[in-house]
């Protein structure tokens, strides 16, 4: 577990003592929890996801897929800071945003060719290699049905992705070898229909799940992206609270740019634990 992620933990904890410590919350007047009512719900905490990515990046030809996590050594689960609001800005209508990012870096010992673009990494070579996926969702919603403890709503949003990955290693030019690097880059802004539902049977406790999908070519990218999240939320005083809930998001896109010709598939799921706060 990261450093960060350790001491956010530790917060979390705290923040539940003090909590409960300071006094009785005040019961909500409308006798639900306050995030079916009030204006801004923030939260900050980690995500510790299990993860997996396959990369490709196509040369003269297509090639094959790289497999970081069985190819190149990657760690199959990270921990990381996950940050998201909520800002109810009339009766009906909600932005929202989310945003997290896994970074990685392994070494490895090639147990297969690598190719990547028209360059060879050769089997039995030692090699570096990273990869860095940052996430950003912004979402407006609106509420179509609501009643007492419950809130259903559809709306569309973005996905912006900052996808970096390179491979680092040894290369055979002839009769020599020599050091070489490969990068690839991007960032992007993928739309996307979303729905979620909420419900709540005391000022306390809140249940919610949510869905946002897309499948679709958008100028250079095409493919499919689905990001569902469920979980519960604690309120320990009238504004502040702990959620706990499960994440995935799945992402599968082709992609055709100038520097890059290839594609991604990747996966994260896993919990998210924050301190949140709503008025």
């Amino acid at each position: 577990m990261k450093a960060p992620t350790i001491y956010l933990f530790a917060l979390l904890l705290m923040a539940v003592f003090s909590g409960s410590v300071i006094a009785q919350q005040s019961e909500d007047s409308t006798g639900y929890h306050p995030f079916l009512t009030d204006k801004f719900h923030l939260g900050l905490g980690g995500f510790w996801p299990q993860k997996s990515m396959k990369l490709r990046v196509d040369g003269s030809v297509p090639g094959e897929a790289i497999d970081f996590e069985e190819d190149l050594n990657f760690e199959e689960s990270e921990s990381t800071t996950s940050l998201n609001f909520r800002w109810r800005y009339s009766k009906n209508w909600s932005l929202w945003g989310q945003y997290w990012a896994v970074d990685s870096e392994a070494s490895a010992i090639l147990t297969e060719d690598i190719e990547w673009e028209d360059v060879i990494f050769k089997e039995g070579t030692f090699a570096n290699s990273g990869s860095d996926v940052s996430i950003t969702r912004i979402f407006l919603g609106r509420s179509f049905w609501k009643r007492p403890g419950h809130e259903f709503g559809v709306g569309g949003g973005i996905h912006w992705m900052k996808i970096d990955a390179f491979i680092e290693g040894q290369i055979i030019t002839g009769s020599t070898t020599e050091l070489h690097r490969e990068t690839v880059e991007t960032s992007l802004p993928l739309p996307n229909i979303g729905t979620w539902y909420m419900y709540s049977w005391s000022p306390k406790w809140l249940i919610e799940a949510r869905l946002d999908w897309l499948s679709a070519s958008i100028g250079n990218y095409s493919g499919g992206l689905w990001h569902a999240q469920g979980g519960i939320n604690y309120q320990f005083s009238r504004t502040f609270g702990v959620g706990l809930a499960y994440s995935n998001f799945t992402l599968d896109l082709d992609v055709d740019e100038s520097d890059w010709r290839g594609g991604i598939e990747t996966q994260q799921h896993g919990p998210r634990l924050e301190l949140t706060a709503s008025w």
